[in-house]
C-alpha cells in the first residue's frame, strides 16, 4: 500500500538525517584536532520497483559518508620542531607500538604530525603513534623501498650521543713585531739550544697557548713560543702545560723549527723548517688514557713580520669534547638530524611519505590515523618532494579542514530536512487515520 512506503520512506529519510547530522557534529567538535579530515555525507535515492502506472511505491533514501582527505587544511606555525606537516600528498607512516612493522607493528598513515620524543627516545604524535623512517647509516646512505615495510624503523633518539674528535689542525693568525730586539747569547750568558722555551731556561719573546681535545675529549693546552734570533728569523718550539702531559721531551716540548719571514712582512719562500712544517705526533702520558695523535699547525700564511706589537688575531682549531643531543631539526626533504651540544651535527633517519592513487578511499581509524583499502589502493612510500610526495615542514601543523560556516548551514538543512522527513509519517499516520474512520 503506497501510504506504508511513504511511512517507510520517511523512516529512512529520519535514519539518513540523523547521520549526516552525526557527521556535522563530528565535524564540528573537531574543528582544533590536528591534521582532521572533514566528514562528508552522500544521499542516495532508495528505488523500488514498480507493480503498476497508477501507484507509486515509495524507496526512501540512504545515506553514506566519506573523508575529504584529498582536500589539505591550513598550516599553522608551532614552537617545537618536531611538529611536523605535509604541504602537499603523503602521510606519515606510523604504528600503533614501538616494534619494527614486519614484527608485530601495524602500520597506519596519518596527517597528524604533532611529535614528540617520548621517555623511552622514540617520536610519539599526540593520539599515541609511531613515527617510522629509514635509518641513515654512517655513510650516509639509506636503505629504502617504496613498496616494503622492512626498511622502515620506529625513530629512536634515545641514545644519540656525539663522540669525541681529536684536534687534528691549528690554524694560529699572529704578528712578530719586527721591532722586537733578537736574542743576544752573549748578553744572556745562555746561547738558545732547542728545547730551551719549553724548559723556561730561555723566555720566549712572544708566547700564546692553544686548548686543544686529545682522543676522549678532554681540554688539553699547549703553548707556542717564539724566539728571534736574528733579523727576520725567529725559533718556534711547542710544548704541552703542564710539561707531564708529554713526557717523551723536557718541558713538553713536541714541535719545534725556525720561521724566516722577507722585507714584506710575509713567510719567504721555504721558509718554514723543522717538525712545525708537518704534521707532527703529540704522545700524551699514559695517565690521561688518551690516544697519541697528530696535528698539523698551518701557519705560512697566518704569520706576519711587521712593525706593530706581537699579538694573536684568531685561532681555529678543529676537534670536540663529546656532546648531548641538544635537538632536533627536520629538513624539507624528511632529513632528521641531531644537533649535539658540542656544535656537531649528524643526520640519523629519513621520514618518508606514503602516497595512494585515491586517498578518499582510506578508512579512517582511531586517533586520526587511517588504513588503507580496496578503494584507496596500495601505498607507495617515497622521500618527501619526490614521485608525487609533497613536502615536509618543521615547526608546523597541519589544521582540521573543517570550515565551520559550511558545516552551520549544513546544520540548517539537515535539520529541516529532519523536520520534514517527521511530516512525512505525521502526514501517513493521519492519512491511514482517515482510512479507519470509513468504517466507523
Amino acid at each position: 500500500m503506497s501510504i506504508y512506503t511513504a511511512m517507510r520512506s520517511g523512516v529512512s529519510a529520519l535514519a539518513a538525517n540523523s547521520s549526516a547530522m552525526a557527521v556535522i557534529s563530528d565535524n564540528i567538535a573537531n574543528l582544533n584536532t590536528v591534521g582532521y579530515k572533514r566528514g562528508l555525507t552522500d544521499f542516495t535515492a532508495m528505488l523500488n520497483s514498480q507493480t503498476g502506472g497508477t501507484t507509486y511505491n515509495a524507496g526512501g533514501v540512504l545515506s553514506s559518508t566519506r573523508r575529504l582527505v584529498d582536500v589539505q587544511g591550513s598550516l599553522e606555525q608551532s614552537r617545537s620542531s618536531t611538529d611536523l606537516a605535509v604541504a602537499g600528498n603523503g602521510f606519515f607512516v606510523v604504528s600503533e607500538n614501538n616494534r619494527p612493522l614486519t614484527n608485530g607493528g601495524s602500520v597506519a598513515f596519518t596527517r597528524a604530525g604533532s611529535f614528540s620524543v617520548d621517555a623511552q627516545g622514540f617520536l610519539v604524535n599526540a593520539q599515541g603513534f609511531f613515527l617510522q623512517g629509514w635509518p641513515i647509516q654512517a655513510d650516509g646512505s639509506v636503505a629504502s623501498s617504496p613498496t616494503s615495510l622492512s626498511t622502515l624503523s620506529p625513530i629512536n633518539v634515545a641514545d644519540t650521543v656525539s663522540s669525541a674528535e681529536a684536534t687534528r689542525t691549528v690554524t694560529l693568525t699572529a704578528n712578530l713585531s719586527s721591532t722586537q730586539a733578537q736574542y743576544d747569547p752573549v748578553a744572556s750568558a745562555n746561547t738558545y739550544v732547542i728545547g730551551d722555551l719549553a724548559t723556561g731556561d730561555i723566555a720566549p719573546h712572544f708566547e700564546s697557548s692553544i686548548e686543544l681535545f686529545d682522543s676522549l675529549g678532554a681540554p688539553r693546552t699547549v703553548a707556542v713560543g717564539f724566539l728571534k734570533t736574528a733579523p727576520n728569523t725567529w725559533q718556534v718550539e711547542i710544548y704541552t702545560r703542564p710539561a707531564g702531559l708529554a713526557p717523551a721531551n723536557p718541558g713538553g716540548r713536541v714541535a719545534s723549527g725556525e720561521v724566516t719571514f722577507n722585507t714584506s712582512g710575509g713567510i719567504s719562500a721555504g721558509g718554514i723548517t723543522g717538525s712545525i712544517a708537518n704534521p707532527f705526533n703529540i704522545v700524551w702520558d699514559a695517565s690521561t688514557g688518551a690516544a697519541s695523535q697528530d696535528v698539523q699547525f698551518l701557519l705560512s700564511n697566518s704569520l706576519s713580520q711587521f712593525a706593530t706589537a706581537s699579538g694573536v688575531t684568531t685561532v681555529v682549531t678543529d676537534g670536540v669534547p663529546p656532546g648531548n643531543l641538544a635537538g632536533l631539526v627536520v629538513e624539507d626533504n624528511g632529513v632528521l638530524t641531531a644537533q649535539f651540544s658540542n656544535g656537531r651535527s649528524r643526520a640519523l633517519y629519513q621520514i618518508p611519505l606514503a602516497t595512494f592513487l585515491n586517498p578518499n578511499g582510506l578508512l579512517p581509524d582511531r586517533g586520526g590515523v587511517f588504513r588503507n583499502t580496496l578503494a584507496s589502493g596500495l601505498y607507495n612510500i617515497n622521500e618527501a618532494n619526490a614521485a608525487g610526495a609533497g613536502r615536509i615542514e618543521s615547526n608546523v601543523l597541519e589544521a582540521s579542514n573543517v570550515d565551520l560556516a559550511a558545516e552551520f548551514t549544513s546544520m540548517i538543512v539537515t535539520q529541516r530536512a529532519y523536520s520534514a522527513s517527521s511530516k512525512i509519517i505525521t502526514t501517513a499516520d493521519e492519512m491511514l487515520e482517515e482510512l479507519l474512520r470509513i468504517k466507523r
